[in-house]
Protein backbone atom coordinates (compact mmCIF):
# COMPACT_ATOMS: atom_id res chain seq x y z
CA UNK A 1 0.00 0.00 0.00
CA UNK A 2 1.18 3.52 -0.72
CA UNK A 3 -0.07 7.04 -1.02
CA UNK A 4 -1.91 8.32 -4.07
CA UNK A 5 -2.73 11.90 -3.11
CA UNK A 6 -2.70 15.52 -4.18
CA UNK A 7 -2.15 18.46 -1.88
CA UNK A 8 -1.70 22.14 -2.36
CA UNK A 9 -0.68 24.96 -0.07
CA UNK A 10 -1.54 28.64 -0.04
CA UNK A 11 -0.43 31.37 2.30
CA UNK A 12 -2.72 31.71 5.29
CA UNK A 13 -3.59 35.34 4.52
CA UNK A 14 -5.50 34.26 1.39
CA UNK A 15 -6.51 30.75 2.47
CA UNK A 16 -10.17 31.42 3.34
CA UNK A 17 -10.73 33.18 0.01
CA UNK A 18 -8.96 30.28 -1.78
CA UNK A 19 -11.24 27.70 -0.10
CA UNK A 20 -14.27 29.78 -0.99
CA UNK A 21 -13.18 29.97 -4.64
CA UNK A 22 -12.83 26.17 -4.65
CA UNK A 23 -16.27 25.82 -3.08
CA UNK A 24 -14.88 24.07 -0.01
CA UNK A 25 -16.62 24.29 3.36
CA UNK A 26 -15.68 22.70 6.69
CA UNK A 27 -17.96 19.91 7.89
CA UNK A 28 -17.11 20.47 11.56
CA UNK A 29 -15.24 17.14 11.73
CA UNK A 30 -11.51 16.91 12.44
CA UNK A 31 -8.93 14.17 11.85
CA UNK A 32 -5.43 13.64 13.19
CA UNK A 33 -4.39 12.39 9.76
CA UNK A 34 -6.18 13.19 6.53
CA UNK A 35 -8.37 10.16 5.84
CA UNK A 36 -11.34 11.94 4.23
CA UNK A 37 -11.45 12.84 0.54
CA UNK A 38 -10.82 16.54 1.21
CA UNK A 39 -9.36 18.17 4.29
CA UNK A 40 -7.43 21.25 5.27
CA UNK A 41 -4.88 22.15 7.92
CA UNK A 42 -3.24 25.34 9.09
CA UNK A 43 0.52 25.36 9.51
CA UNK A 44 2.50 27.61 11.83
CA UNK A 45 4.75 28.37 8.84
CA UNK A 46 2.08 30.70 7.46
CA UNK A 47 0.65 28.22 4.94
CA UNK A 48 -2.62 26.29 4.71
CA UNK A 49 -2.62 22.79 3.22
CA UNK A 50 -5.58 21.48 1.23
CA UNK A 51 -5.44 17.67 0.97
CA UNK A 52 -7.21 15.66 -1.73
CA UNK A 53 -7.05 11.94 -1.00
CA UNK A 54 -6.57 10.84 -4.63
CA UNK A 55 -3.89 11.38 -7.22
CA UNK A 56 -4.92 14.21 -9.53
CA UNK A 57 -7.45 16.58 -7.99
CA UNK A 58 -10.24 17.43 -10.48
CA UNK A 59 -10.41 21.07 -9.34
CA UNK A 60 -6.66 21.77 -9.28
CA UNK A 61 -5.77 21.33 -12.95
CA UNK A 62 -3.63 23.79 -14.95
CA UNK A 63 -6.57 26.03 -15.95
CA UNK A 64 -7.80 26.10 -12.34
CA UNK A 65 -4.33 26.88 -11.00
CA UNK A 66 -3.85 29.67 -13.51
CA UNK A 67 -7.02 31.35 -12.26
CA UNK A 68 -6.51 30.54 -8.57
CA UNK A 69 -2.93 31.79 -8.54
CA UNK A 70 -3.66 35.11 -10.18
CA UNK A 71 -3.38 36.97 -6.86
CA UNK A 72 -1.57 34.44 -4.65
CA UNK A 73 1.03 31.69 -4.67
CA UNK A 74 -0.24 28.11 -4.94
CA UNK A 75 2.13 25.19 -4.40
CA UNK A 76 0.84 21.83 -5.70
CA UNK A 77 2.20 18.34 -5.00
CA UNK A 78 1.11 15.10 -6.63
CA UNK A 79 2.19 11.76 -5.19
CA UNK A 80 1.58 8.29 -6.64
CA UNK A 81 3.75 5.89 -4.65
CA UNK A 82 2.47 2.79 -6.50
CA UNK A 83 4.49 3.86 -9.56
CA UNK A 84 6.96 6.11 -7.70
CA UNK A 85 5.76 9.33 -9.37
CA UNK A 86 6.02 12.67 -7.59
CA UNK A 87 5.85 16.29 -8.58
CA UNK A 88 5.73 19.76 -7.10
CA UNK A 89 5.07 23.07 -8.79
CA UNK A 90 4.56 26.68 -7.85
CA UNK A 91 1.97 28.89 -9.52
CA UNK A 92 1.94 32.67 -9.07
CA UNK A 93 0.48 35.56 -11.04
CA UNK A 94 -1.58 33.12 -13.09
CA UNK A 95 1.49 31.24 -14.39
CA UNK A 96 3.46 28.19 -13.41
CA UNK A 97 6.80 29.51 -12.09
CA UNK A 98 8.54 26.16 -11.68
CA UNK A 99 7.90 22.43 -11.95
CA UNK A 100 9.75 19.37 -10.58
CA UNK A 101 8.76 15.84 -11.50
CA UNK A 102 10.04 12.30 -11.07
CA UNK A 103 8.46 9.40 -12.95
CA UNK A 104 9.85 6.24 -11.35
CA UNK A 105 8.63 3.52 -13.68
CA UNK A 106 12.21 3.16 -14.99
CA UNK A 107 13.78 3.12 -11.56
CA UNK A 108 15.49 5.76 -9.43
CA UNK A 109 16.66 8.12 -12.15
CA UNK A 110 15.35 11.10 -13.94
CA UNK A 111 14.16 14.43 -12.64
CA UNK A 112 12.37 16.97 -14.80
CA UNK A 113 13.08 20.51 -13.62
CA UNK A 114 11.54 23.48 -15.44
CA UNK A 115 11.35 27.19 -14.68
CA UNK A 116 12.81 29.52 -12.09
CA UNK A 117 13.65 26.77 -9.59
CA UNK A 118 13.91 27.42 -5.84
CA UNK A 119 17.39 27.69 -4.34
CA UNK A 120 16.61 24.80 -2.02
CA UNK A 121 16.60 22.39 -4.98
CA UNK A 122 20.39 22.10 -5.38
CA UNK A 123 21.28 20.92 -1.85
CA UNK A 124 18.25 18.61 -1.69
CA UNK A 125 19.08 17.09 -5.07
CA UNK A 126 22.73 16.59 -4.09
CA UNK A 127 21.75 14.87 -0.84
CA UNK A 128 19.19 12.55 -2.47
CA UNK A 129 21.63 11.62 -5.26
CA UNK A 130 24.31 10.88 -2.66
CA UNK A 131 21.90 8.62 -0.74
CA UNK A 132 20.85 6.91 -3.98
CA UNK A 133 24.48 6.13 -4.86
CA UNK A 134 25.18 4.87 -1.35
CA UNK A 135 22.28 2.41 -1.70
CA UNK A 136 23.48 1.07 -5.06
CA UNK A 137 22.47 3.72 -7.61
CA UNK A 138 20.01 2.57 -10.28
CA UNK A 139 20.08 -0.98 -8.91
CA UNK A 140 19.03 0.04 -5.40
CA UNK A 141 15.78 -1.17 -3.90
CA UNK A 142 14.91 2.39 -2.92
CA UNK A 143 14.19 5.51 -4.98
CA UNK A 144 15.54 8.65 -3.31
CA UNK A 145 15.04 10.70 -6.48
CA UNK A 146 11.28 10.33 -5.88
CA UNK A 147 11.75 12.43 -2.73
CA UNK A 148 13.30 15.49 -4.42
CA UNK A 149 10.10 17.30 -5.54
CA UNK A 150 8.46 16.50 -2.20
CA UNK A 151 11.42 17.61 -0.08
CA UNK A 152 11.61 20.91 -1.98
CA UNK A 153 7.91 21.52 -1.25
CA UNK A 154 8.44 20.55 2.39
CA UNK A 155 11.33 22.97 2.70
CA UNK A 156 9.16 25.81 1.36
CA UNK A 157 5.89 25.05 3.20
CA UNK A 158 6.75 22.83 6.18
CA UNK A 159 4.62 19.84 5.18
CA UNK A 160 5.20 16.41 3.64
CA UNK A 161 2.46 13.88 2.96
CA UNK A 162 4.11 10.92 4.71
CA UNK A 163 5.56 12.59 7.78
CA UNK A 164 4.00 13.81 10.98
CA UNK A 165 4.20 17.58 10.83
CA UNK A 166 5.23 19.51 13.90
CA UNK A 167 3.88 22.59 12.09
CA UNK A 168 0.19 21.59 12.22
CA UNK A 169 -1.76 24.10 14.27
CA UNK A 170 -3.95 22.22 16.77
CA UNK A 171 -2.49 18.94 15.44
CA UNK A 172 -5.39 18.08 13.14
CA UNK A 173 -7.00 18.42 9.73
CA UNK A 174 -10.47 19.88 9.17
CA UNK A 175 -12.67 17.70 6.97
CA UNK A 176 -14.04 19.69 4.02
CA UNK A 177 -16.86 19.17 1.58
CA UNK A 178 -17.24 20.68 -1.84
CA UNK A 179 -20.34 22.71 -2.48
CA UNK A 180 -20.17 25.09 -5.45
CA UNK A 181 -17.07 26.95 -6.52
CA UNK A 182 -17.31 30.71 -6.69
CA UNK A 183 -15.57 32.87 -9.31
Amino acid sequence: MGYAVSWCAVREAGADRFLQRLGLRPTGEVEESPESLISSAQLDTGWRVIWYNKYGCPFLGPDDLSSLSFDQDVLLCLIEEHVMASSSELWSGGKRKWFLSHEGENGPKGLTAIGNLPETLAPIQEEMQRLQLAEGGDEAGVDYIFEIPLNVAQDLVGFKHDEESAHLIDGHFHVMRRVSASP
